[in-house]
């Protein structure tokens, strides 16, 4: 295998490096989540990072060495220069990748993955203003869809259980079973479901609707109070129990601006 190859890539987080090089974990479609070193990549006169501090798309020249890849060249393929314009759509933005960057390993490639962000950060450029609620049922969508592709998709048509399909106010959800669990089934077996939850169809709707449309028809759902307090508890629920690694601060809290 050859040292030295390219690669499109998208930075999730960086880290300073010793005393004087930067540290920068990125997506990329043909190699899943890689890890890499800019040698002096701290200095202020760097020349190779300028194109890696910013959220963009590039394309990056890396050598393999023994410890760990360095890279040789970068040059920047696509900049999402909108996310800079407005602070709500960078903090989406970088909520984003740190969710990526905490749900992936190395090297497990996962081109449907990449496809995802990128169609996240096409769309946050494309976004006008956007109010504290609107942006946590954004980033749940986001989470949403991201968990889907890790794998923790959620039922939320069938019984978890007896895998009949639910009727409306006749459910409740459980985060560890991983969706909505049908009240027969809790009737039945109380002690096996003990931890299961209300949820309204209102918020089961939004939920829905979250995972399975696209971004750009996140913005027509009317978001009450109520049904969205709902949405996020069931989604914070499902992330704790299923996520590979807790975030730090709730979607609510990562959204507020």
């Amino acid at each position: 295998m050859s040292s030295l190859y390219s690669t499109t890539a998208i930075i999730l987080s960086r880290r300073d490096f010793r005393e004087t090089d930067r540290w920068y974990t990125a997506l990329t479609p043909e190699f899943g989540k890689i890890e890499f070193v800019a040698r002096g990549g701290h200095k202020s006169l760097a020349k190779l990072t300028p194109h890696l501090e910013m959220i963009s798309e590039v394309e990056l020249l890396l050598v393999r060495g023994r410890q760990y890849q360095i890279v040789a060249g970068t040059e920047r393929r696509r900049a999402f220069f909108g996310l800079h314009e407005r602070l709500s759509q960078l903090t989406l933005a970088r909520s984003a990748l740190h969710l990526v960057d905490s749900a992936t390993k190395p090297l497990e490639s996962d081109s449907v993955l990449y496809e995802l962000l990128e169609q996240w950060l096409e769309f946050l450029c494309c976004t006008e203003s956007i109010s504290n609620e609107r942006a946590g049922f954004l980033l749940g969508s986001f989470t949403l869809k991201l968990m889907d592709v890790c794998g923790y998709r959620p039922e939320l048509r069938l019984c978890v259980s007896c895998h009949r399909s639910i009727e409306q106010n006749s459910y409740l959800w459980h985060a560890l079973r991983g969706g909505v669990v049908c009240e027969s089934c809790t009737r039945t077996n109380q002690q096996a479901w003990f931890s299961a939850r209300t949820i309204s169809d209102e918020a089961l709707k939004l939920v829905r609707f979250a995972l399975h449309e696209p971004f750009s028809e996140q913005m027509r759902p009317r978001l009450e109070s109520e049904h969205l307090e709902s949405f996020h508890e069931v989604l914070e629920s499902f992330i704790i129990s299923h996520f590979p690694i807790i975030p730090a601060v709730s979607l609510r809290t990562a959204c507020s601006i």
